[in-house]
């Protein structure tokens, strides 16, 4: 098991392309010094951000490689290893062990819509396949496949190094019984919404995986501090901050907006991988107006002399 407890605020990360689509390491180490030096407290690499489902399964082994390496123990990096089939999702669990990432995250398996007791077997098998601890992923959005309360229970009764969730469902309701899953032991349960950071907090989780934080890290920092410091009224205005941002998403096709406003904002991350193509501009200048506000109130990075030269 790791040093660090799951919690606080974890980019998801992207994952820069070149203009011929293949990962721009260069541009990768600018991002993740950027989102250290914020004082995020993880990065999450692969996930839906960072287009997982564009990567092949080698080149899903690099990446995790490369940002554990460039890391280099600063903070926890957490590794998407989901994949459809659990034969694939098993072998890239134990190849991210192997490469030395803290916690392995499993999105559900997506297209196939595998039944309740499927989905206990497939990530009790995982479980079981490594020993880093392991964090289920839920976004029905995306994948059409839930997670269901008592699925979660399952797993984590049967599975010791089943030690959180990243919960991208909208659904707060359930939260309070979520974050209680470990009975004894602490189950960290991450919002992946970034609009409902702070209804979520008060509702106990652990903290937030955000795609959002790639543009503006500080202020979901910023955030979450308040929150902890009990500054509720500061953690409230910071909450607005975010929520034009997330709102952004709406724009243009899953997941160009960031990449956009981190061009935008002086720290590019090139294209998404086609089918995505560029935005248009109408909703650039959108975007746009939603980063000066940002500038304004002091929540824009400012991008190295190398990177703007």
């Amino acid at each position: 098991m790791p040093k660090h407890v799951p919690q606080g605020i974890v980019p998801a990360l992207v994952t820069p392309f070149r203009q011929d689509e293949r990962i721009d390491f260069s541009a990768w180490q600018n991002i993740i010094d950027l989102m250290i030096a914020s004082e995020v407290d993880g990065l999450l690499v692969c996930g839906g951000q960072g287009e997982f489902f564009s990567l092949d399964e080698e080149e899903r082994v690099v990446a995790l490689r490369f940002c554990r390496q460039h890391v280099a123990g600063r903070v926890p990096v957490y590794g998407n290893v989901g994949a459809v089939t659990t034969r694939q999702t098993v072998r890239l669990a134990q190849l991210a062990q192997e490469e030395g990432i803290d916690y392995a995250v499993v999105i559900t398996p997506y297209y196939v819509h595998p039944t309740e007791d499927e989905l206990v077997e497939h990530y009790t098998e995982v479980c079981r396949a490594v020993s880093i601890p392991v964090l289920a992923y839920n976004i029905p959005e995306r994948t059409g496949v839930e997670l269901s309360t008592a699925a979660l229970g399952r797993i984590a009764a049967a599975c010791p190094n089943f030690v959180g969730l990243k919960d991208s469902t909208g659904n707060l309701e359930r939260v309070p019984e979520v974050v209680r899953l470990g009975g004894d032991r602490p189950f960290a349960v991450f919002i992946g919404r970034d609009h409902m950071i702070l209804p979520a907090l008060k509702l106990g989780v652990a903290g937030a995986v955000t795609a959002c934080a790639n543009v503006s890290p500080r202020l979901f920092v910023d955030l979450h501090r308040a929150f902890r410091a009990g500054n509720l009224e500061e953690a409230a205005r910071l909450q607005a901050l975010v929520d034009p941002l997330r709102q952004s998403f709406a724009l243009h096709t899953f997941p160009s907006v960031v990449k956009e406003a981190m061009a935008m904002a002086g720290f590019p991350a090139g294209p998404c991988r086609r089918p995505v193509g560029p935005m248009p501009e109408a909703a650039r200048q959108k975007l746009r107006a939603v980063l000066e506000h940002l500038k304004e109130e002091h929540y824009l990075p400012q991008a190295p002399v190398s990177m703007t030269a």
